[in-house]
């Protein structure tokens, strides 16, 4: 039997050793450029992305449809940690009693895995800033949104609004601007904004507006870059009135990214931020007393 030289046998081991080598190599890089890009994929994704929904309705509220158990349900399956329950105060036309949420102190702080919040979402009812539960309750409750609806208070002058919301602000006992960008009550959003962040309260960027309040994307637009100007932290959230739509956030979460609104500065962003801010909140709330 004819045998090649041993040195043509080394060297096409060697050029087979080499290929294999060269073959791995070239795999390696490829899938580390693939987990690389899944990997950005995934931060991006989770970059604008929100922990709870804090703006929502049971049917308590009679236009909306849920009960409690059914919001935290439809939580759950959002994979989300908290949701704060905001029924309407009594002066809206089909609002919850006030001895609704004197009442809220039952409720369990935890339910599946969910921390539940107990608050409300009132209604400015003048220009000099009344709401419609007194401070008695409010000062009890986790998470206060005051807003302006149409069904509570006829919309006047942007001095008016203006007013309203300056007064509202200070209020010890409220947390959060409701809607703010609704086009019915325009106001002076500078002087507003500074208010809030020397209140160190913060402002909701409603994705429901965007949908039942037409013209509010652009008036959010700019009460954004005032916020990201003034570091004024926002909070993110469905206004849901049913299971169904709890964290249907997407229009504002793109909003925020359009304007390279800062991440850490969504309130409910992380569990942390928002536990922070809630906590904080509370013990200015007992100094008020």
């Amino acid at each position: 039997m004819h045998r090649l030289p041993s040195i043509l046998v080394f060297n096409n081991q060697n050029r087979i050793i080499t290929l294999i080598f060269h073959i791995y190599e070239f795999l390696f890089h490829f899938i580390a450029i693939l987990l690389i890009h899944a990997m950005l994929h995934i931060m991006n994704e989770n970059t604008y992305s929100i922990i709870g929904d804090f703006h929502t309705h049971t049917l308590v509220s009679q236009h909306a449809y849920s009960t409690i158990g059914e919001l935290v349900e439809a939580s759950i399956k959002r994979g989300f940690q908290a949701i704060a329950i905001t029924d309407h105060g009594p002066e809206m036309l089909d609002g919850a009693i006030s001895h609704h949420f004197l009442c809220m102190d039952a409720l369990p702080r935890t339910v599946g895995g969910i921390r539940l919040y107990r608050g409300a979402e009132v209604n400015i009812k003048t220009f000099s800033g009344r709401i419609d539960l007194p401070d008695s309750i409010l000062r009890n409750l986790d998470f206060t949104i005051a807003s302006f609806h149409i069904e509570a208070i006829i919309p006047g002058s942007e001095d008016d609004h203006t007013a309203a919301w300056l007064a509202v602000v200070r209020n010890p006992y409220v947390d959060c601007m409701g809607h703010a960008g609704n086009p019915l009550y325009p106001f002076d959003h500078e002087q507003v904004i500074k208010e809030v962040k020397k209140q160190g309260k913060t402002m909701e960027i409603n994705a429901n507006s965007f949908l039942v309040r037409k013209g509010s994307e652009e008036n959010c637009a700019h009460l954004i870059r005032l916020c990201k100007a003034y570091e004024v932290p926002v909070m993110v959230s469905s206004d849901a009135h049913n299971a169904w739509t709890i964290g249907e956030v997407t229009p504002a979460l793109k909003l925020l990214e359009q304007e390279d609104f800062p991440p850490e500065l969504i309130l409910n962003h992380t569990f942390e931020g928002i536990c922070s801010f809630i906590q904080r909140r509370k013990g200015e709330k007992q100094q008020a007393l």
